[in-house]
Order: C-alpha cells, then sequence, then structure tokens
C-alpha cells in the first residue's frame, strides 16, 4: 500500500502543480529514461531537478494523471522494490476552449528505495505507446510524443 500511495501522491502533486510535494517522493538522485517519447536521453539527476524540468514543461496545463494494472516486485534483499504500470495522461490548454489537447499513454516502470525508513521513486522510464492532440501545447514534447 505504501508504494500505490507513493505514486498516488507523485501523480497527483503534476495534477495539483504541488512541486513540494512531488519532491517529497523522489530520492535525492533520481535515474530518468524518457527516450520513448523522444524527449531526452537517459540520465541522472537530483529530484529537485526532475522537478524542476517538469514543472518548467507542463505547468500552464490542465493536467490529469492516472494510472492502473499496477504490479510491485520486492527486490531479494528487501531494500527496494520495482514497479510497473500504465498510465493515461490527460493534458488541456487551461486558457483554451477545452478541444485544445495532448493526450498520452504507456507504461512506466519504477524503482523505489528505502531511504531512512520511507520509500522513495530512485528510478523512472517511460515507456510511451501513443499520444494524441496538440503537441505544442507540452514543452517537454518532441514530434508530437508524450
Amino acid at each position: 500500500m505504501q508504494i500505490n500511495d507513493l505514486l498516488c501522491q507523485f501523480f497527483l502533486s503534476f495534477d495539483q502543480r504541488d512541486w513540494s510535494a512531488m519532491v517529497e517522493c523522489l530520492a535525492p538522485q533520481v535515474a530518468i529514461d524518457y527516450s520513448s517519447s523522444g524527449r531526452e536521453q537517459p540520465t541522472t539527476m537530483s529530484g529537485q531537478e526532475f522537478v524542476s524540468r517538469r514543472q518548467n514543461a507542463v505547468d500552464r496545463l490542465a493536467k490529469h494523471h492516472s494510472f492502473s494494472n499496477l504490479l510491485i516486485m520486492r527486490g531479494a534483499d528487501g531494500s527496494a522494490v520495482n514497479a510497473r504500470c500504465n498510465y493515461l495522461i490527460l493534458r488541456f490548454d487551461s486558457a483554451g476552449s477545452g478541444e485544445d489537447f495532448f493526450h498520452s499513454c504507456g507504461s512506466y516502470e519504477f524503482l523505489f528505495n528505502d531511504i531512512q525508513g520511507d520509500w522513495k521513486i530512485s528510478s523512472i522510464k517511460q515507456n510511451a505507446l501513443q499520444s494524441w492532440g496538440n503537441s505544442s501545447l507540452h514543452g517537454g514534447s518532441s514530434q508530437g510524443q508524450a
């Protein structure tokens, strides 16, 4: 349940623009792989840098993140947990009529580590499946990808 709740908080922080809550979900260093969407090559960065990048890419949009089919697998030594889930992200131009949107779906792979008694996200890999709508709304998107 702790992993499920952490993912709920992580995705909700996007929707509510609660960037400090997002930082709290992340390990001090986070491995990021959004290469399937053509946005950026795999890298490792601080949790704060990850949040700043997300904030700059999508802060003007009205967003709704949801996930399903969560599968959680505990590592052999108990200090790490892997999880996989499907995602659907709805993005709307908050200044528009509601017909201007950019949505995407796919799956995520997460790695969680126990850091001082709390689970934190230490790795995020996005596996983009499909995006549709106006890709120019999403500052972090490239070539119409999620």
